[in-house]
């Protein structure tokens, strides 16, 4: 079963920084799974929210400020919001990179064009996620060869008797923890590579004998 860090190892570093996808390759998990949005020079940044005020303090959209404005900005223990490149940099094929696309209506087509254009000589080792079919569906247009994951948090999806037709061109399913008794009830685990976030202290052992791919953790470690 596959150990994937969330947001780096983000229990106990900064999230989504340097620092913390420092610490999770050096406990040798076999991928990492982050955040993409897009800066308003168009390049790749690594952060979660919608706003930059919860880890910043300032109250303003990722997507307002430039690479290096963005990167001026002081995010806890010294770090500084990274760009793609420097996590790519820093990985080099060593784990599995997840790069989960931020839907924002006006730029999330802009940045699947970035992430495309940077990953398309490295997709051994980088795969894409997102919730949103819109834009599964626009970088599956783009380049076909990208392993794709669909996030999942609604029971509702799982039931869609179109699943396996609407998601034929899906590579990977990562699932809300909190359906795990709806993915083990549909048989999804025998049909499908089933990723479970975010796993820290559920108890998973049922759904591993099942044939469970993987767990994204904040706390890799254990």
């Amino acid at each position: 079963m596959k150990i994937i860090a969330h947001r780096g190892f983000s229990s106990h570093y900064p999230e989504n920084t340097l620092l913390a996808f420092e610490k999770a390759l050096e406990l040798g998990v076999d991928g990492i799974e982050t955040d993409l949005r897009l800066s308003r020079d168009e390049k790749a940044i690594i952060f979660h929210d919608a706003n930059l005020k919860r880890l910043t303090g300032l109250d303003t959209t990722p997507e307002s400020l430039s690479l290096a404005e963005l990167q001026a900005l002081s995010l806890k223990e010294k770090q500084h919001i990274p760009a793609l490149e420097e996590l790519l940099q820093l990985t080099d094929s060593s784990a599995i990179l997840i790069l989960e696309i931020k839907y924002n209506p006006a730029t999330y087509k802009r940045l699947c064009e970035v992430i495309e254009e940077t990953i398309k000589d490295k997709l051994d080792w980088i795969e894409v996620s997102c919730f949103e079919d819109i834009v599964l569906e626009y970088i599956y247009r783009l380049n076909p060869h990208i392993k794709l994951h669909k996030l999942i948090n609604k029971a509702s999806t799982l039931k869609d008797t179109e699943f396996e037709k609407r998601y034929d061109y899906v590579n990977y399913f990562d699932i809300d923890i909190s359906l795990k008794k709806t993915v083990l009830e549909a048989g999804l685990l025998q049909r499908y590579k089933v990723i479970f976030w975010t796993v820290d202290k559920e108890d998973i052992s049922q759904e591993k004998e099942a044939g469970l791919y993987g767990i994204m953790k904040n706390n890799p470690s254990v």
